[in-house]
């Protein structure tokens, strides 16, 4: 019931966080957290809420969080066969290669959709994933281990 609780507080501080910064998936440092944990079903029940969510709330084409959540899922196993995934450089290395992923999401996408593209808005918005991604890791991870440490 304590994991249900953290993982509701932290979709609730998440969604919170993408309104108020713009083009930031912080949905996104909860999946490396459960990846790294290793539970298929929490990843999976996580992803789920996930796709449905950005899916649901988004303005590009159906699919494109389906894409974003697989190049995800591509990036941290192919980077945890060079690196160690709970290493704080690792998700540092992941950031920059999802804001690169994301950028060229949205010029995909847009193309599909024959919609202009401004650079303007696209770049910060690549550049809120490099910066917080990791930032929010840290944090939930922290809280994820003070957690288990009651819990225990």
């Amino acid at each position: 019931m304590r994991n249900l609780v953290w993982w509701i507080v932290y979709i609730v501080v998440a969604v919170w966080l993408q309104k108020f910064i713009p083009g930031l998936d912080a949905l996104v440092p909860g999946l490396i957290v459960c990846l790294q944990e290793k539970n298929r079903q929490q990843t999976f029940l996580f992803l789920l809420f996930c796709v449905v969510l950005q899916e649901g709330t988004g303005t590009l084409p159906f699919g494109a969080s389906i894409i974003w959540y697989g190049f995800v899922f591509t990036c941290f196993y192919a980077g945890g066969w060079f690196f160690m995934a709970g290493n704080q450089g690792f998700v540092f290395l992941l950031s920059v290669a999802l804001a690169a992923g994301r950028g060229l999401l949205f010029i995909g996408m847009s193309e599909l959709q024959q919609l202009p593209l401004d650079t303007q808005v696209v770049v910060p918005q690549c550049l809120a994933q490099v910066f917080f991604t990791p930032i929010i890791w840290l944090l939930s991870g922290a809280s994820r281990r003070k957690y288990k440490l009651q819990v225990s």
